[in-house]
């Protein structure tokens, strides 16, 4: 995630040790330790040997492509190229924060839209679908079609989760937006959301209900890496 990745770690690819005992190092899949010139590495990445000897020269972090691919071509994960759980040298150590979002800033994240996660409840209990959304004029819009369960709560009190998760480095944000949402049928409003609104749910086929969402509360938080004092 482009921003988030500030602390700067020394990396050797000469010797990557696993952390732990894994089911791969018991059957012998894979080694516990590699012994790579920086040549042999890079090419196993599909990373510049110049790239590769800077990282190692000089305490960096890579992109998060490029440490996907190094973590690959080395049999080893992200997390353990960046020295989770290992000694790391003072001041270069990594701590994974968690912080809470401003509503500005969660509004800004979501603004582009997406898949979002819909919650409600039923008799039955909380249910919660996955839906494609859009903002417009600070407001959740989604589509559904006549008959689906959302359309059959759509003038409740509902929550719409959104995130963006980074497998690879453990970090990421999410957002909550808590509001009630109605069936939109007045005229003007639906043909200003038929016009403006720009989603276009994944399933396809004749989903002509628009729902809107009013957002009365937005929370969200971030965990992110950070150094550590």
């Amino acid at each position: 995630m482009p921003g988030l990745c500030r602390a700067a770690i020394p990396m050797s690819v000469r010797y990557i040790f696993r952390p732990g005992p894994s089911k791969q190092d018991e059957t012998g899949g894979w080694p516990s330790e590699l012994h790579l010139s920086q040549a042999q590495a890079a090419a196993r990445a599909g990373l510049s040997l110049r790239y590769l000897e800077y990282l190692e020269r000089y305490p960096a972090r890579p992109t998060p492509v490029a440490l996907r691919q190094l973590a690959a071509a080395l049999r080893t994960t992200p997390a353990a190229l960046l020295g989770a759980g290992s000694n790391a040298p003072p001041g270069h150590a990594d701590l994974r924060a968690i912080s809470k979002l401003r509503p500005a800033e969660c509004r800004r994240l979501i603004a582009p839209g997406g898949v979002g996660r819909i919650a409600f409840g039923t008799l039955s209990g909380p249910v919660v679908v996955p839906v494609n959304f859009t903002v417009l004029a600070d407001t959740i819009v989604i589509r559904t079609a006549e008959g689906t369960i959302i359309d059959g709560h759509a003038d409740e009190q509902v929550a719409l989760e959104v995130d963006h998760i980074d497998d690879a480095l453990c970090q990421g944000w999410s957002v909550l937006v808590r509001g009630p949402a109605h069936r939109v049928t007045q005229p003007a409003e639906l043909r200003r959301l038929q016009e403006d609104a720009a989603v276009w749910p994944w399933p396809g086929g004749e989903r002509e209900v628009y729902v809107r969402i009013i957002p009365t509360e937005i929370t969200g938080r971030r965990i992110e890496m950070r150094p550590s004092p």
